[in-house]
Parts: C-alpha cells; structure tokens; sequence
C-alpha cells in the first residue's frame, strides 16, 4: 500500500533541511536466470523511491500477460537485503502478500496506474454490449469483465474481449513492456527508515531470486502460471497455452535515488540511530509461514466436508500490528474431483496463474488467541464482518469486487454450495457469437475462474486502525494461534489448501560504530 506520509507536510525542523538527490542507475553485479545482487555505495541516504525495473518475454505465440492479482512480483521468488554478512530483512511468497496488500489500493488507481506500471489487472467493468446483435443473443451482457479489455469494434464484434496490447509480453525485448517494484515494496523497512549508507562500514547488497517458468505439462513445479498466464489459443474449442518466461537481463536495472542533508542534519540522523547511547529507530518486518489445512479424502457430490484446524504463529517476543492470510492450493498436484485440465485448470488459475487466494464455497469460521484472550468474542464468518475486519489493518477499505473476495453472492445456501447459474456475475462461455457462443474472453479462457478467487483475512492487533509503528502488541511467551473452526469444501473445491501468513511485526534499527544492530520487542529509548 503506498504510504499516506508521502502527502502531507512533515514537521517542522530546526535544523536546516537543505536536500540533494542524486539520482543514478545501478547494474547488477551478477546476474543469471535465478539470481541478480546488487550493491549499493556507501555515500548518503537510500531513498525508499529506489526503484527496479524488469521486462520479460515469451517463447509462444498467444497472447501472454501477468497473473492480474500480483502482477510483476509473480516474478520475484525471494528478496533479501543485507549489510555485510548480516541479513536484515528477507521475504518469500511476495506475490501472494503484495495481491492482499496492492487490494488496499482504490480501483482508479489499481486500473490507471498498477494496470500499466506492475501488470495488476483486477478492476472489473461490465461486458459490452453489441447494437446489431439481437439482444436475446448477447446473455453476457451487463455481466463483468477485468478492465482495459480489447474490443473488436472495427469488426461490430464488441463481444470478443481480447487481451490489452499494453499487457501482453512479447517475443521481443523492444516491444515487451517494461514493469517496476519499488524497493520499499520488497523491503518494508524502507517505507519507515531511508537507509543511511554513508554511516554503515559494510557494503549493502539487494538479493533476488527469481521464479523460473519453463514450456511443459501444467503439473510441473515451473510450468505455466509460475511467472505468466495465457489467453485462449482462439481455437473451438479453446487451448491454453504453455510457454517458457524469459528475464530480459540487459533491461534489469535498479534506478537508485540517494539523498544528501546540510550537514546538520546528517549528524542529526546519526545521533537518531546510535546504539552506544540507546537510540533506535523503529521499522515494520514482515515474517512469513506456510502452514497446511490437510485434505480431504475424494467425496461424492452434494455433500460438504469440514476441517478444522488450529495453526500456531511463533512471534514470542515480536511486537505485532497486523496478521494477513489467503489459502491456496498446496502444490501443482492437488487435484479437485473431476473437472478439465484445459478449460478449468486443477493447477493453476488462468487468471491468477499460481497466486489464487482461494475462498471455499461456505464461508470460513475463524478467531485468534493472543496471549492467552480469544481476540473475537465468537468466530468471524460472515464475509462483509471479514472484509470490514482487514479495513482496520490500514485503516481503508478493501477495494476489491465482491465477486472477486467471496463466493457468497452466488452459491446455493444449502447441501453442498454450488455455485448458481443465474447468480453468476461472470461469463461462462468462451468462444464468442460466430464460433457458436455469447462471449470470448481473452481468447477463450471462462471468466468464471474469476470467482472468489482473491480472498484473503486481515487482522490488526494494535489498540487503535492503521499500521502506525508506535502502535503495536507485544506477544509473549506463547505463540498466537489462528483458530479455523470451520472451512468447508464440496467436490468442486477440494483442493489441498495450505494457508499462507504474513505477520507485520516492528523491529528497530541502530547503528554501533558503523555496524547495524537489529533489536525486536519493545525498546527502551527510542529517537524522536
């Protein structure tokens, strides 16, 4: 979520705040498929506007875009920042964090600026209507589809919604887009504290790794939805395609702002961070766990399986604000009963490729106990109560459709919680009215696979709404455990599900005689 610091004026200070930015481009030192590191000098101040820059092509020739929930940190498998030998902030799984978090983000914004900038697609507008068809024909009509479709209305056909040229990678570095991270949203660390490199005696390096997303059958560990999703080859009836993912590595640079005080102020910021007379600075980490919510044994049709479970978080000692979790599909061979590998992919989603944050059909049933004390007086399950519950988290909505965050709308209330034809808000067809249909989407993918496929939970545990770093609870020694009382799933969602948390702890940071010292808890004196 871009910081609301970054628009309002800042405090007044009394020593000057006389500023230079020097602004230069950074190559990687090594780089390879897998792995880019990058090292910093170690003259001024980091800013947390650094920022990276990725383009990727493909061997195919469909159409290929981003899964529309992440985007370009599909790409990104883990990030490291290190001063020396000493790692200070490590995540992996940044796809699934950054999908819950970019949701905080309003629809303008996610449709006008994340759509071209990180390859975040998830906005919905309605589906075309076409004026020489008759209306009876066009039953997909008022129904959603994701923004910035391209429309055939050169051909009256505005029912074939093709995939946006300013989305789709190419074959070629010239025309394939170009995507950006900050560096701040690899490193939360950032969006507290700029980095002052000037005062640090080691060397500071960015470490990547990346996924890797090879041609092959849907099932392999790096095979299609990896990295990239793909239209519908346009056939009748449609096949998705499989192609190999390149990095662009000539293109993969980091563009580094670095700012420098009156002086000043450079010793203002040296006396905020030394540890020799208790001074630190606070600053957010993220910790991420993977933990599994078991399977169910193959079931028959009508009936729902429950499988409660407790999962135990380990932040003994960590002063906490906020906990985020989604469910996923546990590996590319966690198979659903029945079903179709080509229309109605088991291994991945051809929207959200391996980042889906499945809901189940029935609303989930969860709590948390945090030092001891349920923090909900009976289970949270009502979807609206979930989504009104990760508002407090930022202290903002969840801009997000509700058919995109929860199944509820359209599933029956009874008996297994099918999903109901008329209550649909997506297409189910996909070829369009000349091969015999309503509507093609992408090339023939179903939209339906669009359903309830970003869901995720959000809890704050500080005192007061929002992320502030001075507002935080601290664990003690016991782990906080999310309680699912119930998650259900018929023999359409039986999936074997793992949940993934993300768990915004504050840590503080200091600095003795040139080398970082990393604090967790609550602090003693801090710098104001």
């Amino acid at each position: 979520m871009e910081n609301p610091k970054d628009n309002i004026l800042g405090r007044t200070e009394d020593i000057p705040a006389t500023m230079r930015v020097e602004s230069s481009t950074l190559e990687p030192i090594t780089i390879t498929d897998t792995h880019a590191r990058f090292v910093f000098e170690n003259k001024g101040i980091l800013s947390r506007d650094t920022v990276l820059q990725f383009q990727l092509t493909q061997s195919g020739t469909e159409s290929v875009f981003l899964p529309i929930g992440c985007g370009i940190y599909s790409l990104i498998k883990r990030a490291t920042l290190r001063v020396g030998a000493k790692r200070i902030t490590e995540i992996s799984d940044l796809a699934f964090y950054r999908t819950m978090t970019h949701s905080y983000n309003t629809p303008s914004y996610r449709a006008n600026y994340l759509r071209f900038m990180k390859g975040i697609n998830n906005t919905l507008v309605p589906t075309q209507v076409n004026a020489s068809t008759a209306s009876a024909a066009q039953v997909d009509g008022g129904k959603l589809q994701p923004t910035g479709v391209d429309v055939a209305i050169n051909q009256l056909r505005p029912e074939v919604s093709d995939l946006p040229k300013t989305m789709a990678l190419t074959q070629s570095a010239d025309t394939t887009p170009c995507w950006s991270i900050y560096l701040r949203e690899l490193f939360p660390i950032l969006d507290s504290i700029e980095l002052p490199l000037f005062l640090m005696n080691e060397e500071v390096a960015v470490d990547l790794e990346f996924n890797q997303q090879t041609t092959g059958v849907d099932g392999i560990v790096k095979g299609t939805g990896t990295i990239a999703c793909s239209e519908a080859s346009g056939a009748n009836p449609p096949v998705l395609q499989n192609p190999t993912i390149s990095l662009v590595k000539d293109s993969c640079l980091m563009f580094v702002d670095t700012i420098y005080y009156a002086n000043e102020r450079m010793e203002d910021i040296d006396r905020k961070l030394d540890a020799t007379k208790g001074m630190s600075l606070k600053y957010t980490d993220v910790i991420n766990q993977v933990s599994s919510m078991g399977q169910n044994a193959a079931m028959a049709a009508g009936t729902l399986k429950n499988s409660p479970v407790v999962h135990q978080i380990p932040l003994s000692g960590y002063a906490v604000k906020n906990i985020f979790w989604c469910y996923n599909a546990a590996d590319r061979t966690s198979l659903k009963t029945g079903g179709n590998v080509t229309l109605s992919p088991r291994f991945y989603n051809p929207f959200y490729g391996k980042y889906a944050l499945m809901s189940p059909p029935k609303s989930s049933q969860w709590d948390l106990r945090v030092n001891d004390l349920l923090h909900f007086p009976e289970p949270i399950s009502n979807p609206a109560l979930k989504a009104n519950e990760a508002r407090q988290v930022y202290n903002s909505p969840v801009y997000l459709h509700n058919a995109l965050y929860s199944r509820d709308t359209f599933t029956a209330k009874t008996a297994d919680f099918k999903n109901q034809a008329d209550a649909m808000p997506f297409s189910s067809s996909v070829l369009d009215i000349a091969d015999g249909g309503t509507y093609r989407l992408y090339g023939g993918l179903d939209a339906q696979e669009l359903a309830g496929n970003q869901h995720f939970a959000a809890v704050n545990l500080s005192t007061m709404p929002g992320d502030a770093n001075d507002d935080s609870i601290y664990i003690n020694q016991k782990p906080i455990e999310v309680i699912h009382r119930a998650f259900e799933v018929n023999d359409e969602t039986n999936f074997r599900y793992n949940a993934l948390y993300f768990s915004e702890v504050v840590k503080n940071f200091a600095l003795k005689n040139g080398n970082v010292m990393l604090f967790q808890g609550p602090s003693v004196v801090m710098a104001q």
